[in-house]
């Protein structure tokens, strides 16, 4: 005999409450699908853009986080979560037309994703309202640090850190009584020549060590400050990483000539790598310290430090 649902009242609430909020947070998992559809290709034939598998891996990680402590469903709609949604609607739409004309492009991807995440946003705000929107706001952002930057960003960025990379360069060779001289983005050397390629400019550095600092700030640390401070420090690791790299790179030139980069260039970028990773797990260790210590209530000035009253 089939069993009647008011019997189990408890279990069909919560299969009905799981099927209510799947279907209400169906246009959110359209859009991020899309969003990752096309990505993908970028992934794959961008070299710049490989980590991109591993931002995909770790975004999925800071979902089901998030989602396991996610706040009540309310399922209402507000004037602002409209506008919003309507907004990213309009926005993915016109994405699309220009994607149609002039294909898949960085600018593109840029306003896709400016889309999907106005559209989860609204989509969030109807499921759960402004807390759980604020409540998924990192873990569903932390996306977007796989796209690629649009050209009128990012090729500005990478020709400054070229020819500042380079600049210093011929600065420390000089220095050490190596004759160089700077030619745009080229170190010119006695017996050859040395170019900084969009490798060497540390962008890909960058890119991976936001990812990175942001990912292990979010779960680790919980005052922004310190977060923050991280992230800061894991930039300038990557900086000083990266510059280690192309000196160590210009100086096996200058004594083994050009051919000699190629036996070097991959150990040394991976090398730098370990190097930066290492250093912000470090730090970000010890800011996890800092901040327990920051968080334990002081004693009082009749209280040991073990919590217990002090002799009088």
């Amino acid at each position: 005999m089939k069993e009647n649902c008011r019997f189990r009242s408890p279990i069909c609430a919560i299969s009905s409450e799981r099927w209510l909020t799947a279907v209400g947070l169906a246009p959110s998992a359209l859009a991020m699908f899309w969003l990752v559809s096309k990505a993908r290709w970028f992934w794959s034939h961008n070299p710049e853009l490989q980590f991109g598998w591993v931002v995909m891996v770790l975004w999925s990680y800071l979902l089901w986080e998030a989602w396991g402590k996610r706040p009540e469903t309310k399922f209402e709609w507000t004037f602002g979560a409209v506008l919003t949604g309507l907004t990213g609607l309009a926005l993915l739409f016109l994405t699309q037309l220009y994607q149609a004309a002039l294909g898949l492009t960085p600018a593109s991807m840029s306003g896709l994703g400016a889309g999907v995440l106005l559209l989860v946003a609204a989509n969030l705000n109807y499921a759960f309202g402004r807390p759980g929107a604020r409540h998924f706001a990192f873990a569903v952002a932390f996306i977007l640090l796989s796209l690629p930057i649009p050209a009128v960003v990012y090729d500005p960025i990478v020709m400054g850190l070229q020819s500042n990379v380079a600049a210093i360069n011929v600065e420390v060779l000089n220095l050490f009584g190596v004759p160089a001289e700077k030619a745009g983005q080229v170190i010119r050397l006695p017996g050859c020549v040395v170019g900084i390629d969009e490798a060497c400019s540390g962008i890909r550095s960058l890119q991976s060590t936001a990812m990175a600092t942001l990912f292990i700030g979010n779960l680790t640390l919980r005052r922004t400050s310190l977060r923050a401070l991280l992230f800061f420090v894991g930039i300038l690791l990557a900086i000083f990483g990266n510059l280690a790299r192309s000196m160590f790179l210009s100086f096996t030139a200058n004594a083994g000539g050009g051919e000699a980069i190629q036996s070097y260039h991959d150990a040394a970028g991976w090398s730098i790598l370990a190097f930066t990773a290492f250093g912000v797990m470090l730090f970000s260790w010890w800011l996890s310290k800092l901040e327990a210590a920051m968080n334990r209530p002081a004693a009082g000035p009749m209280e040991a430090r073990d919590g217990r009253p002090m002799p009088t």
